[in-house]
C-alpha cells in the first residue's frame, strides 16, 4: 500500500512518528498523523485547514492537554521567564549528573510485562520503530479506500486527511472539540481536490 503514497504522504506518515516521539508517546495515533499534516503551514492542505482554524499549534496544545507530553511542562516555564537548562545545570553542579532523572517506574509482575516495557523504552529512546494504533492503521486503509473512490492511482495528503476524519480515532475527537466538525474538513478537503462533497 505504501508504495501508491505520494512524497508528501509519506512525509506525514514518518512526520507522525516524529511528533509521537517529540511528545513521548509510545504509539502513532491519528491525532499524530494530523498533526504531521499540518506541520508544514506550506502544505495547500494545511492552509485549507487552517482557514477552518485547525493548525498545528491549536491541535498540538489540544494534544498536550488531552494526552500530555514533554513539551507541556518546558514550555510553561519558558512562559513564566525560566530557563529549565539552566536550572538542570545549576542543580547537576550542586548535586551531581542525573540528580533531576526520575525515579524507575515500578516494575510490571512477571518477566513478560518488564522485557515488553523495556523493549518499548528502548525503541523509543534510540529512535526505533513506534507502532501505529488500531485508528491509525484504520486511518490510512481508508485513505487509500478514499483514494480507490475519487479515481486517483496515488494516495495524496488529502485522502489522507479523509481517511483521518472518516477512522474512528482521537484526530476526529480534539477536531471537534477545537469546533471543526470533522465534516466540515472533509468538504474543505474535497473541494480543494476539486470534488463536491
Amino acid at each position: 500500500m505504501f508504495e501508491r503514497f505520494t512524497d508528501s504522504a509519506r512525509a506525514a506518515v514518518v512526520g507522525a512518528q516524529t511528533e509521537a516521539r517529540a511528545l513521548g508517546h509510545g504509539w502513532i495515533g491519528t491525532e499524530h498523523l494530523l498533526l504531521a499534516v499540518l506541520r508544514d503551514p506550506g502544505r495547500p492542505v494545511a492552509r485549507q485547514l487552517a482557514g477552518l482554524g485547525l493548525t498545528h499549534d491549536r491541535l498540538h496544545a489540544e494534544v498536550v492537554t488531552t494526552l500530555g507530553g514533554h513539551h507541556d511542562d518546558g514550555s510553561a516555564l519558558r512562559d513564566l521567564g525560566i530557563d529549565l537548562d539552566a536550572v538542570r545545570a545549576r542543580v547537576e553542579q550542586q548535586f551531581g549528573p542525573g540528580a533531576l532523572d526520575p525515579e524507575p517506574a515500578a516494575p510490571r509482575r512477571g518477566l513478560r510485562g518488564r522485557l515488553r516495557r523495556h523493549r518499548r523504552a528502548a525503541r523509543i529512546e534510540c529512535g526505533g520503530h513506534i507502532p501505529f494504533s488500531r485508528s491509525a492503521k484504520k486511518s490510512l486503509e481508508l485513505a487509500l479506500r478514499e483514494s480507490v473512490g475519487l479515481g486517483s492511482r496515488e494516495i495524496l495528503i488529502e485522502h489522507l486527511v479523509l481517511g483521518l476524519m472518516r477512522a474512528d480515532g482521537l484526530a476526529t475527537t480534539l477536531v471537534t472539540r477545537l469546533g471543526v466538525p470533522p465534516t466540515d474538513v472533509r468538504r474543505t478537503v474535497l473541494d480543494g481536490l476539486g470534488r463536491a462533497a
